[in-house]
């Protein structure tokens, strides 16, 4: 399966056991900016202006998340967006407060790391921000790999920060159960 419709359309919705991925929608934009005005989940994302605003929500859904080469899932448990996940160019995602520590990152990453490579990627790639210990589990439990140390400008701070950049290959996913 192509992480995208045929005809050009957002990703396809993706159901695992407790969620359901699905493209935004204007009805996420409040949740989106509820998450994200919490430091605890700015500090690990390196793009994410600070503060956020609901402007800065509408641009995200419309003019980033709507790109096809470049497909975003909202996470939704059922009672509306808790997260969001993509894939293209790299893997990065977050979950609003609440939310973590009960496995929903590592469902829905699984997840889209699945249809990924369904549709024929060969790699993935990712990484966190140093002392990000739970995204590194996620990653490290997903199978990826360390490939090297760099910086990145970390926009919610204005500062430069240390980022463990990582890969997973087709072949190590399709050996996991090995």
């Amino acid at each position: 399966m192509d992480l995208h419709a045929e005809n050009g359309a957002l990703a396809p919705i993706i159901q695992t056991e407790r969620l359901t991925l699905r493209p935004l929608a204007p009805g996420d934009d409040a949740a989106v900016v509820a998450a994200l005005s919490h430091w605890d989940v700015v500090k690990w994302l390196t793009a994410v202006p600070w503060p956020y605003t609901f402007d800065d929500a509408v641009y995200f859904r419309t003019q980033i998340a709507a790109q096809p080469r470049h497909p975003h899932w909202a996470i939704d448990d059922g009672t509306g967006l808790i997260g969001v996940i993509s894939v293209k160019p790299d893997m990065g995602y977050w979950l609003a407060p609440g939310h973590h520590g009960k496995g929903i990152m590592t469902e829905a990453a699984t997840a889209i790391v699945a249809d990924a490579f369904a549709g024929g990627m060969s790699e993935i790639v990712s990484g966190h921000l140093i002392g990000n210990v739970p995204s590194r589990a996620i990653l490290t439990g997903l199978r990826f790999a360390d490939t090297h140390m760099t910086t990145a400008t970390h926009c919610p701070s204005g500062t430069t920060v240390p980022l463990q950049r990582m890969a997973l290959q087709a072949a190590t996913w399709a050996a996991r159960h090995d």
